[in-house]
């Protein structure tokens, strides 16, 4: 299975090391979905006509619960199954979590501001 991240997860942020042992599959774009500042992390939620940039890492059972665990999945996040397009244009279906709560349209980041960095 794989996952899709965003934000504090991605490769040259802080929380990576949950992924340690997992394949970086490579960079991918999420389309239909807006990247929102909600703290020190970010947030992404269903929005038209934008993009999020990311990365796959192929996934086991065992750190799909760890990160659920992380993301307060049902309570902070919701773990959904999204399709992602990688690099070489292929499309892949993986899990990715998004944001439960409002967002503000003054912290949204746009394509040309991403990846998230810490």
């Amino acid at each position: 299975m794989y996952l899709f991240v965003y934000g504090s997860l991605l490769s040259h942020n802080s929380h990576n090391f949950l992924l340690n042992g997992c394949k970086l599959i490579g960079k991918a774009i999420l389309d239909g979905f807006g990247l929102y500042k909600v703290s020190w992390y970010p947030a992404i939620v269903p929005k038209e006509n934008s993009k999020v940039l990311g990365e796959v890492y192929q996934i086991d059972i065992s750190t799909l619960k760890k990160i659920d665990e992380f993301e307060d999945e049902g309570e902070l996040y919701r773990r959904k199954e999204v399709e992602v397009v990688l690099e070489n244009g292929n499309t892949l279906k993986a899990f990715t979590y998004v944001y439960l709560l409002e967002v503000n349209e003054d912290n949204y980041i746009p394509l040309e501001n991403q990846p998230w960095k810490e």
